[in-house]
């Protein structure tokens, strides 16, 4: 009963076991193209530094979906990080010792915690961010999906009355020629005699919201930026935007996105400490936020943003 279980059985289970279930988007392949694009953006945010011979799209797969990667020291390749199972845990259940396994590595490799052996992780619990990223890729690709539905009940496609399949077939005809653009289209004066084209759908107009859907769209991906910690204005904002709701949304970014960078950093300025593999990490956006924050500033000083 008390035996640890995976990362993905975990995120599986607190996925699927809430009742009564909110509405769940399908696992498809809109979702996926979605997930892709926003785990970009949260790679995004951070700039590491990091030992040659790790290669960064293994490092940050394991580090924000799946929420940690551990760094150990093997006789093979010397410092490697790896995903990892624990193998013991101290008083308040932090990882004390964990073990490492690879079809390279000639055996099992076991580290202690502080020694020989490191874990990087983005959040307290040591989950990752594949639960947040999943939902947002869901709602986008719920709302690309009205688009696309919208689009298609957007047609204004015509039709002409016609007494049998001949009329028809001439009236056809002739619409073909027209929209291909000939200057002059030659009919039986009896084909369209009181005959009008008349679009299928009425008031095409009304039920148009791609721009709506649109909207919501960026408004689903803002708060998406928000909650992983890239700065970003209300979309729905038409005025100038004012120092302080600035800040106000400069604040909001910062709760889990410090979380995430203090867990990093504190984590490997420890494996620093015993290793001296010098890694680092920093936030990308904090130099571009100190620009955007200060054009702010002087617009609001007299200028316009």
């Amino acid at each position: 009963m008390n035996n640890p279980i995976t990362l993905h059985e975990q995120m599986f289970l607190e996925y699927y076991n809430i009742r009564p279930t909110q509405v769940k988007g399908t696992a498809n392949l809109s979702v996926a193209d979605n997930k892709r694009l926003l785990y970009t953006k949260l790679f995004s945010c951070y700039k590491f530094n990091l030992p040659r011979e790790w290669a960064i799209n293994w490092f940050r797969y394991w580090l924000f979906p799946w929420g940690s990667i551990g760094v150990i020291y093997t006789n093979e390749f010397g410092w490697i990080c790896n995903p990892y199972s624990v193998e013991k845990w101290d008083y308040q259940y932090q990882p004390l010792q964990i073990m490492v396994t690879n079809s390279h590595l000639r055996d099992t490799k076991h580290g202690m915690i502080g020694v020989n052996a490191g874990i990087i992780h983005a959040m307290d619990d040591y989950f990752g961010l594949d639960d947040i990223v999943t939902r947002y890729a869901e709602m986008l690709a719920q709302c690309e999906r009205a688009i696309n539905v919208n689009y298609m009940n957007s047609n204004v496609s015509m039709y002409a009355e016609a007494p049998n399949k001949k009329v028809a077939e001439d009236i056809k005809h002739a619409y073909e020629e027209a929209t291909t653009g000939k200057p002059l289209v030659v009919l039986n004066n009896k084909v369209m005699r009181g005959q009008n084209f008349n679009p299928i759908m009425g008031d095409v107009k009304r039920n148009f919201i791609v721009p709506e859907l649109f909207e919501t769209r960026r408004s689903i991906l803002s708060a998406f930026l928000t909650e992983i910690g890239i700065h970003n204005v209300a979309v729905q904002k038409k005025e100038r935007l004012t120092q302080g709701e600035y800040t106000e949304n400069n604040d909001e970014t910062q709760a889990i996105i410090s979380v995430i960078y203090d867990n990093i950093k504190f984590d490997m300025d420890e494996i620093n400490r015993f290793s001296g593999l010098g890694l680092g990490v920093t936030l990308r956006y904090d130099e571009i936020d100190r620009m955007n924050q200060q054009e702010i500033t002087d617009s609001d000083k007299g200028g316009e943003s």
